[in-house]
């Protein structure tokens, strides 16, 4: 093989490495545009982390209301995550009318969460909300390598979640009941998530909702049953955290608290923090009834 066709494979094998690179990528982030409900006409958005995400059947909401749904929850996500992915959708989501925004009484809370949850943002790098957000929080090689290497970008997760986009599956997976003499053992040896509220984590809270309402956008604060072991033990400080989300209502944002009558229902609980299937569909169906009801007046 002479030099300069040896040089034309190397550029040729480079080119198509390239291509692949892109259409790759191309083809996962449309698959998790489409689980997220990212660049749809939707009227509703579901904002949250595992939390909301394995509480709430998108489905069922939209076959009920006939209104279409963002399910944009993520593990781990923090305030300061779903200030960006509201951003995100804001932009995207030309129809978003109401978004129904995860709480709980860790939602203050800086420890407990993901501290790479960055890291799940990396397929909207093209998008400059994304790209500035990842930019301050990533160390530079990272930002780099994710920036121009597209296929990168996506760990087992992500992949998950686009090709669950494709199958239009939004199935609750965590089947099970939670073990409550694990829960008591945690207990006991003071090593369950304390609950905290940040300052600065209530400010995010804060300047999300003003973004909401300049948008014109109705937003619920809703919280979904914790077991109630973990809450009892922390009574004055969730009774502290949800006083402010109370403080936080006004004629655009709504405070709505499931917690009761459901959080001593053990067999609706996968673990302490998250709802079966079982409990995802009665929870489901409360908030429609919720839902149904405010629309109506």
């Amino acid at each position: 093989m002479s030099k300069k066709s040896f040089i034309l494979s190397i550029i040729l094998f480079v080119f198509s490495l390239f291509l692949l690179d892109r259409l790759l990528n191309e083809f996962l982030e449309k698959g998790l545009n489409q689980y997220y409900g990212i660049g749809e006409s939707n009227e509703i958005a579901l904002i949250g982390h595992s939390h909301l995400m394995l509480g709430l059947n998108k489905l069922q909401i939209e076959d009920t209301l006939k209104k279409g749904v963002s399910k944009y929850t993520r593990e781990g996500v923090n305030v300061s995550d779903r200030l960006v992915m509201i951003k995100q959708l804001l932009k995207k989501n030309t129809n978003l009318k109401t978004v129904i925004y995860g709480v709980d009484a860790w939602t203050f809370t800086g420890e407990g969460l993901s501290d790479n949850s960055y890291k799940l943002f990396y397929p909207f790098l093209d998008d400059p909300i994304i790209d500035d957000y990842v930019y301050n929080n990533s160390e530079r090689v990272e930002y780099i390598s994710k920036k121009y290497l597209k296929s990168s970008r996506y760990n087992e997760q992500l992949i998950s979640g686009a090709m669950r986009g494709y199958l239009k599956n939004w199935t609750n997976l965590k089947y099970g009941i939670v073990d409550t003499l694990k829960l008591m053992k945690t207990i006991e040896n003071q090593t369950y998530r304390k609950i905290n509220n940040n300052s600065d984590n209530i400010r995010v809270l804060e300047e999300t909702l003003s973004l909401l309402r300049e948008n014109n956008i109705n937003v619920i604060l809703l919280n979904l049953p914790t077991i109630d072991k973990l809450t009892t033990i922390q009574k004055e400080d969730f009774n502290n955290t949800f006083r402010i989300f109370k403080n936080l209502t006004n004629d655009q944002v709504e405070f709505v608290d499931f917690q009761e009558p459901w959080s001593h229902r053990y067999d609706l609980f996968f673990d302490p923090i998250h709802l079966n299937p079982k409990g995802q569909s009665l929870i489901t169906e409360k908030l429609i009834e919720y839902l149904k009801f405010n629309d109506n007046e």
